[in-house]
């Protein structure tokens, strides 16, 4: 890929274990003008090591033409972002020294942006959050809820979704899929005991949020 203009985007992640993880993809229009992508690297990562592995990819796949790079927002991103601006400006195949190299992902800033219009609705989110970690906790639960749903002839097919913060959007589809189970939740106090006890407890040093009441799911709708 010696000849050939390309954009990357770094996309970075904490799973479980507490590991994090780096996607690296390159993104190119080929000799039939389509637009093509294909990841390079996936790897594990500290924070000050990410411009060095990344510099490491290009050389090793020949990528000299870097047209933009695309990241989260982060001051992490933002350090790697101006040592690799370096490096290629160095190779001398940037375009405009690298002036519009960084480019800052549109998701992650609509993702700020929701997220902060949300904060108005916290309690009330983060009550039916936790009462669908605790049916997901338990099989058990999740069949309880599988067979009230029959009985009921609620309109749901599927699971529960618990949400991640990076993404917006799985908040909306957690109380959309919480939404059609609304009646279940609001019995379900009836059918297990340790329901109730489950709010009392604290976490972080912290009362849980919930059980939801009627203005929470009315909040959610």
């Amino acid at each position: 890929m010696d000849d050939q203009r390309v954009c990357l985007t770094i996309d970075c992640w904490t799973p479980n274990q507490q590991i994090p993880f780096l996607c690296l993809t390159v993104h190119y229009i080929d000799s039939d003008w389509c637009l093509k992508k294909r990841i390079l690297k996936i790897s594990n990562y500290k924070g000050e090591t990410i411009a060095k592995l990344i510099e490491d990819c290009l050389r090793k796949w020949g990528i000299k033409k870097v047209f933009t790079i695309t990241v989260y927002n982060a001051t992490v991103n933002d350090v790697a972002i101006s040592i690799l601006k370096r490096r290629v400006n160095g190779w001398e195949w940037s375009v405009l020294n690298g002036e519009y190299m960084h480019v800052k992902c549109c998701a992650h800033i609509l993702n700020l942006i929701v997220n902060d219009g949300l904060k108005e609705l916290h309690h009330s989110i983060s009550s039916i959050r936790v009462v669908v970690r605790y049916i997901r906790l338990s099989t058990v639960r999740v069949d309880k809820l599988s067979a009230c749903v029959a009985k009921e002839k609620i309109d749901f097919k599927g699971k529960l979704v618990l949400d991640v913060p990076t993404r917006w959007n799985s908040t909306y589809k957690m109380l959309e899929v919480a939404l059609k189970c609304q009646k279940y939740f609001e019995r379900y106090e009836e059918e297990d005991r340790k329901y109730s006890q489950y709010f009392l407890k604290e976490e972080g040093g912290k009362k849980k949020f919930g059980p939801p009441s009627k203005i929470d799911w009315a909040n959610a709708s």
